[in-house]
């Protein structure tokens, strides 16, 4: 090598983006799977038919059932969230 610069679409350390240091395809990784199953089951979650179930009279916690689903779920998608993007591995 003669030292010049890296070819284009190469980072300083000879990797490409997206690409182990082989130069291998990396795949999916654990947590971005992890991370797909939370966006899914929160579509899921937050489905129309769903939230009909909760369209109901009453109260749970002192608000209605539909905004008490949608709060507590809401809250629970962001930690779980918050926990896979924090968790190693």
């Amino acid at each position: 090598m003669t030292g010049g610069p890296a070819p284009q679409g190469h980072k300083a350390d000879g990797r490409e983006d997206g690409r182990d240091a082989v130069g291998r395809d990396a795949g999916p990784t654990p947590r971005r799977d992890r991370l797909i199953g939370l966006f899914l089951l929160a579509l899921l979650l937050f489905n129309p038919p769903l939230l009909r179930l909760f369209g109901g009279d009453g109260a749970m916690f002192g608000l209605p059932p539909l905004c008490a689903h949608i709060l507590f779920v809401w809250a629970a998608v962001i930690a779980a969230a918050a926990l896979l993007a924090e968790r190693r591995g």
